[in-house]
């Protein structure tokens, strides 16, 4: 299906992929890679889509990881990737971003104690775990160092789930804003600072 979405928001280049393409689709459409790391086709297929995203975001870029995994650009630029489902998202800025893309779905609400704080455990929906997992992960992307305690370190406030919004969240004593929306059953949250 190729690039569902492309947008510019806060100096922040954002596209997404629906890889509903087989394999061989993709592997046409994309420069040679070698994929043996990958064990199973739905890696494959995300690698191969977030490096077709890149290529239309910054066709002249390369991606190395550091030692924590975070992926980094030869050019700079910040990058952060993320994949749910046949979704794969990825967002470039000149500053420091974190991106997650989460299916809505009753798993996250059942692993909810496992990162929501006791006390924000009542009256939790699917929808609203979806979206505290998603700006967790994005956090913990944008700080790219590892060691983060998703429920003491990465404090969110009591909120309202929308289409779209903006979250300010506490984490290790600094305020951070994560912006979110709903793409079809899926949520997209996204950090740049």
């Amino acid at each position: 299906m190729g690039i569902i979405k492309r947008y510019t928001e806060n100096n922040c280049q954002i596209a997404i992929w629906d890889t509903q393409e087989t394999l061989d689709e993709l592997l046409k459409l994309s420069k040679p890679f070698d994929l043996i790391k990958f064990k199973t086709k739905k890696r494959k297929k995300e690698f191969l889509a977030s490096r077709l995203l890149l290529e239309q975001l910054k066709p002249k870029a390369i991606v190395a990881y550091n030692e924590f995994g975070a992926p980094e650009l030869s050019n700079g630029d910040c990058i952060s990737i993320s994949h749910s489902r046949n979704l794969v998202a990825v967002i470039i800025c000149t500053k420091k971003v974190g991106i997650d893309i989460e299916q809505i779905s009753e798993k996250l609400l059942r692993l909810s104690s496992k990162f929501v704080s006791e006390k924000n455990l009542k009256n939790l929906s699917k929808e609203k775990a979806t979206l505290i997992w998603c700006c967790k992960e994005a956090v913990f992307k944008w700080h790219q160092k590892g060691g983060v305690d998703f429920i003491n370190d990465i404090i969110i406030p009591e909120f309202t789930v929308k289409e779209k919004g903006i979250i300010t969240i506490q984490f290790k004593n600094k305020e951070l804003n994560l912006n979110y929306q709903k793409i079809n059953n899926q949520y997209l949250v996204y950090l740049c600072k």
